[in-house]
């Protein structure tokens, strides 16, 4: 957020900009990554975003020893930069001073797109000073695997300033496309913005689960289902995804980043890889090693010191179970990925495993089809993600649940597309459902979802796009069956005998 910059000159300048290229793929981050967070100076806000600091502080402490925070009225250009020297994670909150912005129309690398700092150290919180873009990419070198979080800023993931104007979506993409280019020049390789939402979730989920970053920022508890992705303009080799309030507006969570970039790149952490075997991992506290007779340390004698090391032969029990502390192993105190098991272990018997069921995102909970010919949604096409490979199944059933046609595969993604037929022959027009079904490799709960299709093959009822429908809300689950009324948006006719439904 900012207030005062004088207007300049030409927006065309932009396009003169010489395009930062994106870091290469790196080796594996240091396993006591460094963690960075700085507080700029925010005027009036600064105490409360120190609060929103300490907050994500204490969540960072818990999986590294090494977290740096810079705050204001301290936070000064040396000192920053400084501190952001290999860092793996960066976390920063204060004035955001982006572009295209009302203040100007030609972008200043050496003001905006990067952080609001204190112009000089102790003397308050209103010394605020840009340092942009071109400062970021010259003057700091990121750890291998990098992540920058952009908490609480304007302008960074396509927002505006409280009391403007909304941007147009092509603002909103070029303002997170420019935010995340210095960052990325750095050595960072993914940039995420976020507007509200508190940065500890983060620090958890980051070295606590085994996923994609793109994943992690997709499950994120704010995520709206709005995603939208383009390959960034202003850094190669990146993509950048937005998922506004709604498709055009609320530009408040952005991710720009190179693909598959990993929770476990990010940390260094020893979390399993895609396409390990399961069975050489276990859940933590659920493990069981031969017991030779040696006394036994309960979970609670070891709860005021988790980091103990204790003789060779002892029996250390959790959950339960009881196993032999090896000589120098370190007892710590661990928990599932959810969070349903909690206790300590030998680090000898410490091994990660996925302990959720599949998630699936992009798959709406209303679809339509209107396969009549004209050219305007005569095929429908369904594409999901999952949080993880799997093999999965998906299926157009009928009323009856029988299916109308299926495909399966394996993988992190499922697609399926229907022309509106059953084994080459039209199918009546009515309410019908998708199904996606999919398992993991770790043996957890299946995944089982589904959702309503409406199929409509009249041409005189055919208006400008899907939203002419009803809503999911409309179409009860007690419609799909074959014969029985649903609701129909902006007609004044009912529908076909097919349907039996009113407007």
């Amino acid at each position: 957020m900012r207030r005062s910059l004088p207007i300049a000159l030409s927006l065309l300048a932009l396009v003169g900009m010489t395009l930062p290229t994106a870091p290469a793929a790196h080796a594996a981050a240091p396993t006591d990554p460094k963690i960075v967070i700085v507080v700029g100076a925010t005027h009036s806000a600064t105490s409360t975003y120190r609060s929103r600091a300490d907050a994500a502080y204490a969540e960072a402490i818990k999986y590294s020893s090494n977290v740096v925070r810079v705050y204001s009225p301290n936070a000064t250009w040396p000192a920053v930069r400084s501190a952001l020297q290999g860092a793996s994670v960066v976390l920063y909150l204060g004035h955001g001073n982006g572009f295209p912005s009302p203040y100007s129309t030609t972008l200043n690398p050496l003001k905006q797109n990067g952080f609001g700092l204190n112009k000089a150290a102790g003397e308050g919180d209103y010394n605020t000073t840009y340092y942009g873009e071109s400062y970021i990419a010259k003057e700091v070198d990121l750890a291998p695997n990098a992540l920058v979080i952009l908490n609480h800023l304007c302008y960074a993931s396509g927002n505006s300033e409280p009391g403007y104007a909304e941007p147009s979506i092509s603002v909103a993409h070029q303002r997170i496309d420019n935010y995340a280019a210095g960052f990325l020049a750095a050595g960072a390789r993914a940039v995420i913005a976020d507007a509200h939402y508190g940065a500890g979730w983060w620090f958890r989920t980051l070295f606590t689960t085994r996923q994609t970053i793109e994943d992690a920022w997709a499950s994120h508890p704010e995520a709206n289902g709005n995603t939208v992705s383009w390959a960034s303009t202003r850094t190669s080799g990146v993509t950048s995804f937005s998922d506004p309030d709604s498709p055009t507006k609320g530009f408040y969570r952005s991710l720009v980043g190179q693909p598959g970039l990993t929770t476990t790149d990010v940390t260094g952490g020893a979390f399993a890889e895609t396409g390990s075997d399961p069975s050489d991992f276990v859940v933590p506290g659920a493990a069981s090693v031969e017991v030779d007779g040696a006394p036994v340390y309960d979970s609670a004698d070891l709860a005021a010191a988790p980091a103990a090391t204790l003789p060779a032969g002892t029996r250390l029990r959790v959950n339960d179970d009881a196993g032999v502390v090896g000589a120098g192993d370190r007892i710590l105190q661990v928990e599932t990925l959810d969070g349903s098991v909690a206790g300590h272990m030998v680090t000898a018997d410490l091994a990660p495993r996925d302990s959720l069921e599949p998630q699936l995102w992009g798959v709406p909970d209303l679809l339509v089809i209107t396969p009549n010919g004209d050219g305007v949604t005569d095929v429908l096409r369904i594409d999901g993600r999952f949080s993880e490979d799997v093999t999965w199944t998906a299926r157009i059933v009928d009323g009856s649940g029988a299916t109308v046609v299926s495909t399966k595969g394996d993988g992190s993604s499922a697609s399926l597309t229907w022309d509106g037929t059953k084994s080459g022959t039209k199918i009546a027009d009515g309410a019908y459902r998708w199904v996606i079904t999919a398992v993991d490799d770790w043996g957890n709960a299946p995944l089982d979802r589904t959702g309503g299709v409406l199929v409509d093959s009249r041409t005189d009822r055919r208006l400008a796009g899907p939203d002419r429908y009803a809503t999911a809300a409309a179409i009860s689950a007690a419609s799909f069956a074959p014969g029985v009324a649903v609701a129909y948006v902006a007609t004044g006719a009912n529908f076909p005998d097919a349907l039996a439904g009113s407007a």
